[in-house]
């Protein structure tokens, strides 16, 4: 049977048809209606929609005909659509073409065929609208016009279907924006408004929809905003206009809109940001004025301002010495000046450009005062400051040194591939997970395959010679994706000319989470060499590891364009948005940021194609980023986390919240992921504030509460000495009442040391001798221990833990005091103190034969602050709400058992 031809645009054929997204989606109506059509009109028992793609054609719509899809080799439509006009057999079993498909021989044992292609709006054949017929027949002229216009009608779906799915994705951009999105007309009114709305300021869609937007806004900004929407009735836009906007609770927050008028329906389209926190920042930006001239001034690149003709206004210490000049030298030139005469129609050509765009970057030339060039990439804008004249803000890099060594490499590299060449050594490349192979042009070469070839993985293989050959590159290949083993083999081929070569191949492999993903290595034909060591072994063996050592500077990479269109307004839309946005397919490749991305980062869409965030990413939140990153694409998990993106304009790092959501179809997957990163480092900062605060809160809780302990046992041997009248009891009371006092120095010392490491900002953890520590809180509540005749039993199963010590003594001398304090009236109090391991945890017990508590009446405010639960104990209500605040604040939990004048249970859990 013949090869079916293939398209001269093929691979942007498919790129078209995948695009469509068309592809194994379920029946619609409307092409079963015209597919019936067609076998009517054509008076024929079966009729197709058939779209054709790499291996396949599948029927979007068919009528007579029970299977789904077809192999693309038996596919008549293959030949229909490498032409514009229709295709037609009228005996299949009298053309050469046809007569052996197996389509002709079996069922539906095809005798007639006609088609047209179906075309997109780019005009490549999607597919075609065929008819067949079990008989030889051939179509009337009218019948054949019928079929043309069936097809047209056929694409005119197709594309209606893809702005259907496009407006989807808007659709959910717009619900899912944090931003407020509208549209509105120039009588004042909305007459649609986004969940932002609601979420933001309280009102409901339908109170807005049916109130003048002028009941909103603050007494202040009437006159301001009747401006700005008589300039929007003229066909103006608005960019950044602040309004005051009252809430549902009375209150006015500050909102930022950008809009645009459609002057042809008299709608304005806008987006507005909740900006009342950052009003603050006008405050702030006033009182860093001199902290931004001290740093233009000190910067080390050039930083300048200039005029629209190019004279310089100002100019950097570092730039102007970089240049050769004094800052007061360069401050009576121009551009014109600093730069070669021949570069002078590119100087007026950037001039123009700015005034223009507003904003110009790339690359410069520049002279040195004693004539030797500097070059420089630079990222100008225009500044246009009310009431004064329009000046230009420059920051350029001195590049000189890179530039020459990107020279230098690119030089290497042509040498490169001329030897590449000249040795006849090729690349390739196996991605595991796309199924795609690639080889270089030299590998095609060998292969005796033209230019436009695409190879996959099974001819790759059926190209070596069948027997000691191929069976050798499959166990190699075999192994290497079971274990990485890489290869190198001399094996032989046969070319697509039926010629036998000696190849050499080289193969490595990669893995990702323990998973190979890809096979790679070069490719050389060594046919002269092998045939020569046959003859001569030992000069050919020099000659091999020449080529071996040649082999390992050669990593060619194939770039994949993967530029994806947009409709407008969406663009619109997402670029008017001041905060990141993006757009992923499912398997993690990213096809969509908006301009903001770019004007934040500084990056261009090459760079972010290639490098993603990384180099913006803080470094700390590279590895911690990586895991929910990773969930979100495996496992499908919702995506939120906070990462610090680097801001080009300053070089400084600000916390961003980044979300991501999934886009389903109906089947339940995900066929896109919308995500977007929202400025949070103000936040952060105050939170971070708020945290400290805390900190030192509890600190200081922690001295009052620890002091009060050694402080009370002092008292308390003071008084049993001076109702002592026997001097030895009054010796060993002098004793204890050293010993107390000891323990309270060195509770203050450790006190110190917890408030010298809080002030350092590290608070580090020790091994913590549960024992030693019972000890300690011994000594510290004795008077207590010996007046309450008290018993403390340890049973540690484990013995230490890391912990900061101080805390966790604070912990235990809460416990053991508690336990003493709460004791019943005559009753000795037996404390039991326990520690074990249990199911991968560390889990301490405090028991005691106390008062108890009643915990169907205090349960809920057991460790509230300020909470006592038995009068006359001298008590503050501050010791459990502590403890369990510096249990939870290093990861652990406590919870209470108790039962009223039986005892108390405390169980932490770490």
């Amino acid at each position: 049977m013949n090869v079916i031809p293939v398209p001269k645009n093929e691979k942007s054929r498919l790129k078209a048809l995948h695009d469509h997204q068309i592809l194994d989606s379920l029946n619609e109506y409307e092409f079963d209606r015209i597919t019936e059509l067609a076998s009517i009109i054509c008076e024929v028992p079966i009729s197709l929609v058939s779209l054709v793609d790499e291996h396949r054609q599948w029927f979007k719509s068919s009528v007579g005909l029970d299977t789904k899809e077809t192999d693309r080799e038996l596919a008549f439509c293959g030949y229909t659509i490498m032409d514009t006009s229709i295709f037609e057999v009228e005996d299949a079993t009298k053309d050469e073409r046809f007569k052996d498909n197996a389509l002709v021989t079996g069922d539906p044992h095809i005798r007639f065929y006609a088609g047209y292609p179906v075309f997109d709006e780019q005009g490549y054949a999607l597919g075609s609208l065929c008819v067949i017929d079990r008989k030889p027949r051939k179509l009337s002229a009218k019948q054949k016009r019928a079929l043309e216009v069936l097809s047209q009608e056929i694409s005119s779906l197709i594309a209606e279907r893809k702005i259907k799915e496009e407006l989807k994705d808007f659709q959910k951009l717009f619900e899912q924006s944090n931003d407020l999105v509208f549209i509105g007309g120039i009588d004042g009114y909305f007459k649609k408004v986004n969940p932002a709305f609601e979420r933001v300021l309280g009102w409901s869609e339908e109170h807005l929809l049916n109130t003048s937007s002028f009941e909103f806004y603050h007494p202040d900004d009437v006159e301001s905003t009747v401006k700005e929407l008589q300039k929007l009735s003229g066909g103006g836009k608005t960019v950044n206009f602040l309004q005051r906007f009252k809430t549902a609770s009375g209150e006015y927050k500050t909102i930022e809109w950008a809009s645009i008028p459609e002057l042809e329906t008299g709608n304005i389209f806008g987006i507005g940001r909740d900006v009342s926190e950052l009003t603050l920042k006008d405050q702030q930006l006033a009182a860093s004025e001199g902290k931004l001239r001290a740093f233009f001034n000190n910067s080390q690149g050039l930083m300048c301002t200039h005029d629209l003709k190019g004279n310089f206004i100002s100019l950097n210490t570092a730039g102007a010495e970089t240049l050769g000049y004094t800052v007061d030298e360069i401050i009576k030139l121009s551009l014109f000046d600093v730069m070669p005469k021949d570069k002078h129609p590119l100087v007026n050509k950037y001039l123009d450009e700015i005034k223009q765009n507003g904003k110009v970057k790339g690359q410069m030339v520049t002279l040195h005062k004693d004539g030797s060039i500097r070059i420089w990439m630079y990222n100008n804008t225009l500044q246009t400051d009310p009431g004064s004249p329009p000046y230009v803000i420059g920051n350029g890099t001195d590049i000189t040194e890179r530039h020459y060594l990107e020279e230098k490499l690119k030089r290497t590299s042509q040498m490169l591939e001329q030897t590449n060449q000249v040795a006849r050594v090729g690349g390739w490349e196996y991605n595991l997970v796309k199924k795609k192979v690639f080889w270089t042009s030299v590998t095609k070469e060998i292969h005796g395959m033209p230019p436009d070839y695409e190879p996959d993985i099974e001819t790759s293989i059926n190209f070596y010679k069948e027997g000691k050959s191929r069976d050798r590159i499959a166990e190699v290949i075999k192994r290497a994706m079971a274990d990485g083993t890489p290869w190198n083999e001399e094996l032989q081929i046969i070319n697509n000319k039926g010629e036998e070569i000696w190849i050499r191949t080289l193969g490595n492999a990669e893995f990702e989470n323990g998973n190979c993903v890809k096979l790679y290595g070069t490719f050389q034909d060594i046919d002269v060499y092998k045939y020569n060591e046959i003859a001569l072994q030992g000069a050919v063996e020099a000659q091999a590891r020449l080529n071996k050592a040649l082999s390992k500077y050669i990593d060619l990479i194939r770039e994949q364009d993967k530029t994806i269109e947009k409709i407008q307004e969406f663009k619109f839309l997402a670029d008017s948005i001041p905060q990141i946005v993006w757009i992923s397919n499912p398997d993690g490749s990213l096809d969509y940021y908006n301009q903001y991305w770019f004007d934040y980062s500084g990056m261009s869409l090459k760079d972010t194609m290639d490098y993603g965030w990384t180099p913006v990413l803080h470094p700390d939140d590279i590895s911690k980023d990586f895991k929910p990153w990773t969930e979100m694409y495996v496992e499908g998990k919702h995506y939120e986390e906070e990462v610090r993106f680097k801001r080009i304009s300053d070089g400084t790092y600000r916390w961003h919240l980044g979300i991501a959501v999934p886009m389903k179809d109906s089947k339940g997957n995900i066929i896109k992921w919308f995500g977007s990163f929202t400025d949070i480092d103000e936040y952060k900062r105050a939170l971070d504030l708020e945290n400290r605060i805390s900190q030192f809160e509890d600190f200081n809780r922690i001295v009052a509460h620890n002091l009060r302990g050694p402080a009370a046992t002092i008292q308390m041997i003071l008084e049993m000495y001076a109702d002592s009248a026997s001097e030895p009891d009054r010796s060993d009371y002098l004793a204890m009442l050293k010993q107390a006092s000891s323990t309270l120095i060195d509770t203050l010392n450790e006190l110190m040391k917890v408030l010298e490491i809080r002030n350092n900002q590290n608070l580090p953890y020790d091994t913590c001798n549960f024992k030693s520590i019972v000890n300690s809180v011994e000594v510290m509540l004795k008077g207590q221990i010996i007046k309450k005749k008290a018993i403390i039993h340890t049973y540690f199963k484990i013995p230490s833990m890391a912990f900061p010590k101080m805390y966790l003594e604070s912990i235990f001398y809460n416990m053991i005091s508690n336990s003493l304090k709460y004791s019943r009236a005559a009753v000795p109090p037996v404390i039991t103190i326990k520690s074990e391991f249990e199911d991968g945890k560390l889990i301490l017990t405090f028991n005691d034969n106390g008062l108890g508590i009643d915990l169907k009446k205090h349960g809920e405010n057991v460790f509230k602050l300020n909470n006592v639960f038995h009068n006359g104990h001298d008590s503050k209500g501050i010791g459990l709400f502590m403890t369990k605040t510096q249990i939870e604040t290093f990861g652990g939990n406590i919870k209470i058992g108790s039962e009223p004048n039986v005892g108390t249970t405390f169980t932490i859990t770490f």
